[in-house]
């Protein structure tokens, strides 16, 4: 599944510019579904000093480049599971319509929050709703899309 909208390209590499994190972890692999071949696109990226794992949710492609792009790549069931409990400053969660269709939310949300401080979504499903209602959401609008930072502590 590529992805083509211009804002999610954006919206990606700024809240990576403005928050500064040591460590990512780009759950859908977004670098992967825009077609990138590297940590750049739109005369921006996501520099090489960072930190930057990939949860790979469409393995039914695979090109070596993207063992380049990522430090690491996990499985979905890698992901969530409660073995690897890595922490990230940044989760990226673009392209929520395709990749609820393959995971269940509720261990999804609950995979974010063990993982990770802050977290960079393009939806917010209900059953997420109910799970971080205590979270810091701060609403992002686009040209018309809207995307949502959750603040999820330390």
């Amino acid at each position: 599944m590529i992805l083509k909208n211009e804002n999610d390209i954006y919206i990606y590499f700024e809240m990576i510019g403005q928050l500064e994190p040591q460590s990512v972890i780009d759950v859908g692999m977004f670098l992967k579904r825009i077609g990138g071949v590297s940590r750049k696109a739109m005369n921006r990226e996501a520099p090489a000093q960072i930190c930057l794992d990939g949860v790979d949710w469409f393995q039914e492609l695979k090109f070596p480049v993207w063992d380049q792009v990522y430090d690491s790549i996990l499985t979905m069931e890698e992901f969530l599971s409660d073995k690897d409990q890595k922490r990230y400053d940044l989760a990226i969660f673009l392209g929520t319509d395709e990749i609820i269709k393959k995971l269940p939310l509720l261990r999804a949300a609950r995979a974010l929050s063990a993982r990770a401080k802050y977290v960079l979504l393009d939806g917010l499903p209900d059953v997420w709703k109910s799970h971080w209602k205590d979270a810091a959401v701060r609403e992002l609008n686009l040209e018309g899309n809207c995307y949502y930072l959750l603040n999820l502590g330390a």
